[in-house]
């Protein structure tokens, strides 16, 4: 991980999934802003997958941004148009923690 300050080169905003009522008593999710934050996107491996309920596309991405310790995987990171979903979290007690990161496609 690199402690380069200009590494932290992308404007990304952190969601969190939130529970809100319907129309007709159930529920849906809606994403709430927790802030932009400096990130480093790194791009991993990319899949594609046949399954019958599955996104024929995945790809992959490590976010590195400064810590904070409020981000767990279920949220999800907007950048740009892209919409990553964070799929775990890594937190070695560093100054910045590695969000593990799936953009799916359709």
């Amino acid at each position: 991980m690199s402690e380069v300050i200009g590494a932290l080169r992308a404007r990304v905003k952190l969601q969190r999934p939130t529970r809100v009522a319907d129309e007709i008593g159930g529920a849906a999710i809606a994403w709430t802003d927790e802030g932009d934050v400096w990130a480093q996107v790194d791009a991993g491996a990319a899949r594609e997958t046949i399954a019958f309920d599955a996104s024929p596309s995945v790809a992959a991405y490590r976010v590195t941004i400064n810590r904070r310790d409020d981000v767990r995987a279920g949220w999800r990171i907007a950048w740009g148009a892209r919409r990553l979903r964070i799929a775990g979290v890594t937190d070695e007690g560093a100054p910045r923690i590695q969000l593990m990161c799936e953009e799916e496609r359709l």
